[in-house]
């Protein structure tokens, strides 16, 4: 897929989880509102809520940036792997209700896209929405189409069969469904190679921005991607040493024509540590801020 033009818009990783939960909660009761004018009607049509993303990123927290430029890890570079401690979590078990395609479930109409999660080989994705009570409405299919590029997700949702002519309850469900591009759309500079799969975005992650001075930085594989609908938004997520001995040095992307965005993860010793770190690992996020749009919903 094309790069986006310009700049990046930069990194905010400080209170995401906080604005992760409001954006939710908004999506929630947007989502209860509409269904309750509809309960008549065979299918709900429910409102998601937007995240949050970016591209390049190199910034400082005092002292300066030590970014880099998005090029993978040197050929001497060995890349951190997933640590104890972080407790890995994978999207099934975030609170959302797995759903399968049922082609006996009719009149279904398109949901838009609450927020996706790509796992480690950039193409399974994990496709969320906010649909109706499981015993009266469930997903039909999951459409991708591709624009200029860029797949466009699109769950379809509508009335079991089982559920036809009967009243059902305004009930907001968070949901989730696995599909699989056909070309990836994110890569990992600090792992060529790996497995397909959903991504293990890690539970109580700690946010995390760049530090300037880190000393030894060294590329960390990440974990799986949380995005946001609109495509903006770039959580990454990967283990990390703990708090008071290591930090982020660097989170940068390159974003080539005609292929994946790559994203690599550095982190290192803090400058300001001296003597033995317990090398326990941490989970840990840092987001990013695209300047076009990833993987979308494909409602809009």
């Amino acid at each position: 897929m094309g790069g986006p033009a310009g700049p990046p818009t930069g990194l905010s990783a400080a209170g995401t989880a906080a604005r992760v939960e409001q954006e939710r909660g908004v999506g929630r009761q947007a989502a209860v509102r509409r269904m309750t004018p509809l309960l008549p009607i065979l299918l709900l049509t429910l409102v998601g809520c937007s995240a949050l993303i970016g591209r390049d990123v190199d910034g400082g927290n005092g002292g300066g940036g030590n970014g880099v430029s998005g090029a993978g890890p040197g050929a001497g570079d060995k890349p951190i792997v997933g640590g104890g401690g972080g407790g890995a979590v994978p999207p099934v078990g975030d609170g959302a209700l797995r759903e399968e395609p049922d082609p006996t479930v009719v009149d279904a109409q398109p949901v838009p896209a609450d927020h996706f999660a790509i796992g480690p080989d950039g193409r399974t994705v994990v496709v969320y929405w906010w649909g109706g009570t499981p015993n009266c409405f469930g997903l039909r299919r999951v459409d991708i189409t591709i624009a200029d590029g860029m797949p466009m997700v699109t769950p379809f949702e509508g009335v079991r069969a089982a559920a036809q002519g009967k009243a059902c309850t305004a009930e907001a469900v968070l949901k989730s469904a696995v599909v699989t591009l056909e070309e990836p759309v994110l890569a990992d500079a600090a792992n060529q190679d790996p497995d397909p799969g959903e991504p293990a975005l890690l539970g109580q992650a700690l946010a995390v921005t760049p530090m300037g001075g880190v000393l030894d930085p060294r590329p960390h594989a990440i974990t799986g991607w949380a995005v946001s609908s609109n495509g903006r938004t770039l959580q990454t997520y990967y283990v990390g040493g703990t708090e008071d001995c290591y930090a982020l040095a660097s989170a940068a992307m390159d974003w080539p024509e005609g292929g994946p965005l790559t994203v690599d993860v550095r982190e290192g010793r803090r400058p300001d540590v001296d003597g033995a770190c317990d090398d326990m690992g941490l989970a840990k996020m840092v987001e990013l801020s695209l300047d076009a749009p990833l993987i979308t919903d494909g409602t809009d």
